[in-house]
């Protein structure tokens, strides 16, 4: 009796046991279950609510020469600072890890939700630059002499509300316009009814403006930009997203599969202003004795009216490194003219030896240029017809007579020479100092005894002397003027070059020591394509120069670590495909170190003048 009863009681407490089991068990799906749907509906709320992207090319005005844009700040910042050659050299400059906070912001919820926690952790400043979008804007060139100032504006949607807005630019622009110009004069004025402020350095012409447009800053160093994106944001001028080539041009310059870190377009005016401005450089230098070398900007600015459509720039971080591909956009025709010019010769194509002349350059050569075209005499006369065509008579005249000069001035080569053969398909220079005056040119020739005419021609030209040097078996040859420096035949290569560089190149090349077989060029990222220019150069100068400023910024004293002698060497291609001139750069850190400079130049100069 006893133990029925026992046995009954236990069967009773089994069971409820087994319930109570059931509830909990039910009560943690259910609570689980409640996390999971808040969760979702948490992040449908942000997704919802977050900004949507704006196009930065609508806030460019349609008549601007160019324009940069950067849509995702933060990302673009994680991208560099993630970067092989920034993770070996940052903290040997003694830069803080604390600098990729700029690019972890990025992770914070954007809209509502994103600001309460910004306030909540006084992050407000920095979660208005995590969501902004930059553009950069040219508006003009204003020339003075010898000096370009570029008319610029910088937009910035930071996708926040005008008051957030404004109470930080009420407080960050003052303090940024003293830092750069020292003592400043503040102005006020409107336009269009959308009021701006001026900051005027006390002892320069320098300025900063700037106006606000909802949740759109603006900033400019000229009253001429500002009005023009002034009039582009209120739908009072046409934007830049009406460029038909602009639009076309992104996949030209954008990674298989993905998006630009940046993206940069020049209009064909654009093009046509920076060769005018190319030409005049080139004229005043090393080519003002050809006869017609001051005409040429005429002809490149008749040239790229009638031939350019503008050229396209897209950054990204592949495999640890900064890529750089530019787009010179040419008319159908023409890309199809210069296409069948300019081959790449046998030596440029990805699965062929070495080039020769890899062996005549030194090991120690920090910048390498090999130009490897079929024929390059032939080609020369093919991209002159090319240009030709396209141009009027005056100023076809004129460029054939500046190539005819060009030649017979480095080369003695004159119009009545048959050189068909004479070149070979590899010329390359390069240089060991970084100076100048200091670059060699490798010409690969195909007939000695021609060859020593010519040099003979451009040695002894307007009563110069040639003399002759033997040197380690070599016979250098030197002209009383200066300006052409020395001559030397290695093998099946012409070398020129300053007298000093020459007596270098021979020793290495007797002692083994070439650029084909460096450690350097073995750690380079080889572009694997057919190119008719390809391009090794030491970027460590730059490299360093920009750490040491992030680091005087970040108030460190930066010092020169040995690991900047590993950084590898910046490589480019450069091709002719159907759409005009392609050129992709992979480097360590690709154009930053000259935006850092940039940077580090406006800090200084606003330092020194307080």
């Amino acid at each position: 009796m006893d133990d029925d009863f026992f046995y009954q009681e236990d069967a009773k407490s089994g069971r409820a046991t087994q319930r109570e089991r059931r509830f909990r068990f039910s009560r943690k799906r259910l609570i689980l279950a409640l996390l999971i749907i808040l969760s979702l509906a948490v992040g449908v709320w942000i997704y919802a609510r977050r900004p949507k992207p704006a196009i930065m090319a609508s806030y460019a005005p349609e008549t601007a020469l160019g324009y940069l844009e950067i849509n995702n700040w933060p990302q673009l910042i994680d991208n560099l600072t993630s970067t092989k050659a920034w993770r070996e050299l940052a903290p040997a400059y003694g830069v803080p890890k604390e600098l990729d906070y700029f690019g972890k912001i990025g992770s914070l919820p954007l809209g509502p939700l994103g600001d309460w926690i910004a306030r909540m952790t006084g992050r407000g400043e920095a979660a208005i630059l995590a969501r902004s979008q930059f553009a950069l804007v040219i508006t003009g060139l204003e020339v003075r002499g010898e000096q370009v100032k570029p008319r610029i504006a910088l937009i910035a949607e930071t996708h926040s509300d005008a008051s957030s807005l404004r109470e930080v630019a009420e407080k960050r622009l003052p303090q940024f316009a003293e830092r750069a110009f020292g003592r400043v004069v503040k102005e006020s004025g409107e336009y269009a009814g959308v009021p701006f402020q001026i900051w005027s350095a006390d002892d320069s012409e320098k300025r900063l403006l700037a106006a606000q447009i909802e949740g759109e800053l603006i900033l400019a160093n000229d009253p001429e930009p500002l009005r023009e994106c002034i009039d582009t944001r209120l739908g009072r001028a046409p934007s830049m997203v009406n460029n038909f080539h602009l639009r076309n041009s992104r996949p030209l310059v954008e990674p298989a599969g993905g998006e630009s870190a940046m993206f940069g377009f020049v209009t064909g005016d654009g093009v046509t202003r920076l060769l005018r401005f190319w030409a005049f450089l080139v004229s005043g230098d090393m080519l003002s004795k050809a006869a017609v070398a001051g005409a040429m900007g005429d002809v490149f600015t008749d040239f790229s009216s009638r031939a350019t459509d503008g050229i396209a720039y897209g950054v990204s971080f592949e495999n640890g490194a900064v890529v750089d591909r530019y787009t010179l956009l040419f008319k159908p025709d023409l890309a199809d003219a210069l296409k069948a010019a300019v081959k790449p010769a046998s030596q440029s194509e990805p699965n062929a030896n070495a080039r020769r002349v890899l062996d005549i350059i030194p090991a120690e050569a920090g910048d390498v240029t090999l130009i490897g075209v079929e024929n390059p005499i032939k080609a020369l006369d093919g991209i002159e017809a090319a240009i030709s065509a396209r141009v009027g008579a005056a100023q076809s005249y004129i460029l054939h007579e500046f190539i005819s000069g060009a030649l017979d001035f480095f080369l003695g080569i004159k119009k009545s020479d048959k050189t068909e053969g004479v070149i070979g398909d590899e010329i390359a220079n390069f240089n060991i100092t970084g100076e100048a005056k200091d670059r060699v040119w490798l010409i690969s020739q195909r007939d000695e005894d021609f060859v020593k005419t010519l040099i003979g021609r451009v040695f002894t030209a307007r009563g110069a002397t040639l003399s002759r040097e033997q040197y380690k078996g070599r016979e250098i040859f030197m002209s009383s003027d200066r300006r052409h420096g020395a001559a030397v035949i290695i093998g099946d290569f012409l070398a020129l070059g300053a007298h000093a560089r020459l007596t270098q190149l021979i020793d290495a090349h007797q002692s083994g020591r070439n650029f084909a077989n460096s450690p350097e060029l073995a750690a380079a990222d080889k572009i694997a394509r057919p190119a008719a220019v390809k391009s090794f150069t030491s970027v460590k100068e730059e490299t360093g120069e920009m750490l040491s400023a992030i680091a005087r910024w970040t108030g460190r004293a930066p010092s020169r670590p040995s690991a900047l002698d590993r950084l590898n060497l910046a490589t480019s291609a450069t091709t002719i495909n159907d759409r005009g001139v392609y050129v992709e750069s992979h480097s360590p850190f690709g154009n930053f170190p000259f935006f850092i400079s940039l940077a580090d130049g406006l800090m200084k100069t606003g330092s020194e003048s307080k």
